[in-house]
Order: structure tokens, then C-alpha cells, then sequence
């Protein structure tokens, strides 16, 4: 009679469990990789937004100018062209009856990514 001994058997049970595991751990990695990704992708967001907000707020506050471009380093501090991660473009169109137009965009300079782009009125001159 020809059997195969136990310890074969359980050496193949050892080794399903381990390509199940390592199989387990890839997803959960692969998981974890992504959501990482997610939550940059999330901070910049709104880190964009808050400067966006801000700049339409100055615009329509009164700031006079037709264009502006304002860089930011990776902590969203101001900084110099060569070191800027991400760009803020102001863009002035005007109307008519002394009303203005500005487009506000965020980009991500790396990727020209567009993180946010708004569009703010104000009227002017009539103060």
C-alpha cells in the first residue's frame, strides 16, 4: 500500500495559508496605499480652496488689478516661481454697467492639475 506521510500534507495546508495571507496583506496594502493618496489629494483640495476663497474676498473687496498670479510652496506658503508647487491665477474680464468679472484658478504646477476654479463678480466705481 503506498500512502503519502502526514507531514507532506501538512506542508501544503502550510503553504495555502501563506499564499492566503500574503494574498490578504497585498489587498490591505494596496488599500492602505490609496487612501494615503486620498487624503493628499484632500488636504490640497482644501488647502486650495481656502486661498481661492480668499482671493475672491480681497477681490471683491476692492483690490484693483487685471491679473495675478500668487505661487505656493508644498506648505502652502508664498514663495518664488522656482520653488512653487501650486499656482494662483487671477484673471480679470470686464463687463458691462461697471460690473467685473474675475476667474480664480488653483493649480497643482507639477501635474497642471486644477485643484480649483471659481468665479467672482464685483461691480466697481461707484462708491
Amino acid at each position: 500500500m503506498n500512502t503519502r506521510p502526514k507531514s507532506t500534507l501538512f506542508l501544503m495546508e502550510q503553504i495555502v495559508v501563506i499564499a492566503v495571507f500574503s494574498l490578504c496583506a497585498a489587498i490591505c496594502v494596496k488599500i492602505m496605499a490609496v487612501s494615503y493618496l486620498m487624503t493628499v489629494n484632500a488636504v490640497d483640495t482644501k488647502n486650495a480652496l481656502l486661498i481661492a476663497e480668499s482671493a475672491a474676498e480681497s477681490y471683491k473687496a476692492g483690490v484693483q488689478s487685471k491679473s495675478i498670479s500668487v505661487y505656493y510652496d508644498s506648505n502652502w506658503n508664498t514663495c518664488d516661481e522656482a520653488n512653487a508647487i501650486f499656482v494662483l491665477h487671477l484673471i480679470e474680464h470686464e463687463l458691462e454697467f461697471s460690473i467685473l468679472l474675475a476667474d480664480i484658478a488653483v493649480n497643482k504646477i507639477i501635474t497642471n492639475e486644477k485643484l480649483v476654479n471659481l468665479t467672482v463678480a464685483a461691480r466697481r466705481g461707484e462708491q
